[in-house]
């Protein structure tokens, strides 16, 4: 017998692997890596303060030479620019550019259509009490330390 939590569990994982799915759909038509879709993602986060290779590498787990040549493909396709840092010439900040921005707005698009999609099969009644009970799981996972707390991205998005 499955107990609670596996059931629980499983749910999850279930509605997750959809999302996914979308996303990596998205990904596959955009001709992207998902290491350059996610690096687009977190320089139209921080677009405000441009950001450092070495970051890069840092934030995403690679080697400066692997952000390097990433960057090199971002930087072909127009979706990044590389400019001197005015507090250090030694630094390049990498800013994405508009081109990039339509980019992650379209993945955005995708992603929030296929939510709308999976939820679609609960009423707003039910989606409200749906939140409230994951609400607690998710604050509790997150001041433990589990999981990243949502972006400032994110919370704008709930906002809306």
């Amino acid at each position: 017998m499955t107990s609670r939590t596996e059931r629980l569990a499983d749910l999850l994982r279930t509605i997750l692997f959809a999302q996914r799915a979308a996303g990596e759909e998205w990904i596959r038509q955009s001709g992207l890596t998902r290491s350059q879709s996610f690096t687009l993602a977190y320089l139209d986060e921080n677009r405000d303060r441009g950001v450092i290779a070495r970051e890069l590498a840092e934030m995403s787990g690679t080697t400066p030479a692997s952000v390097t040549s990433l960057l090199q493909g971002l930087e072909e396709r127009g979706y990044i620019t590389r400019e001197s840092s005015p507090t250090d010439s030694r630094a390049k900040l990498i800013r994405i550019t508009p081109e990039g921005t339509q980019v992650v707005t379209g993945f955005d698009d995708v992603m929030t259509a296929a939510q709308e999609r999976i939820f679609a099969v609960l009423d707003d009644a039910d989606q409200d009490a749906l939140i409230a009970l994951l609400q607690p799981l998710a604050d509790s996972v997150v001041e433990a330390g589990d999981a990243p707390p949502p972006s400032a991205t994110e919370l704008n998005r709930r906002r809306r």
